[in-house]
């Protein structure tokens, strides 16, 4: 998806090049230099890191308690906590390919500027920062450029 501002002359003319690039174009505003593209891609970059946590820390803590982490696929598989993503950020820790698609480093990088920009417009953004700390964790173990997925190692101490 292309995220696109500017007049609305403009837009015709541009539509073939977005059209090649992205499967769809979403104009956001008039005025390119509001920055509305760069704040629409925190938050949903944001919401990305928010759920790679949550799988990475699902499936760490089934396994710490003993379990098969597989069960906890089991159980959300088909139900309403099932998406695609998880399904597919699921599927790169169980197989331990972490081929990145976004890596955690590139993750940790954008939870900071997330939370800067949260400060500034007075927004607490919790889980952006906890998942900061987690992929700073990760970063420590070595998995910068593993996709980011590699938060699940962040459930363990460097000791395990």
């Amino acid at each position: 998806m292309i995220l696109a501002a500017g007049p609305e002359a403009a837009r015709g003319p541009l539509e073939p090049v977005f059209g090649v690039l992205g499967a769809r174009t979403l104009w956001i505003g008039d005025d390119g230099a509001e920055g509305n593209g760069t704040r629409l891609k925190m938050t949903t970059v944001g919401y990305a890191v928010a759920l790679t946590s949550l799988v990475g820390e699902a499936l760490a803590l089934a396994e710490g308690l003993g379990l098969d982490p597989a069960l906890f696929g089991e159980v959300v598989s088909g139900g309403p906590l099932d998406s695609a993503y998880l399904q597919a950020k699921m599927k790169a820790i169980m197989d331990r390919d972490l081929s990145p698609s976004f890596t955690l480093r590139n993750a940790e990088k954008d939870t900071r500027l997330i939370g800067e920009a949260a400060r500034s417009a007075g927004v607490h953004v919790d889980m952006n920062d906890a998942a900061g700390e987690r992929f700073r964790r990760a970063l420590g173990q070595g998995h910068g450029d593993e996709d980011m997925a590699a938060t699940y190692f962040a459930g363990f101490s460097s000791e395990d």
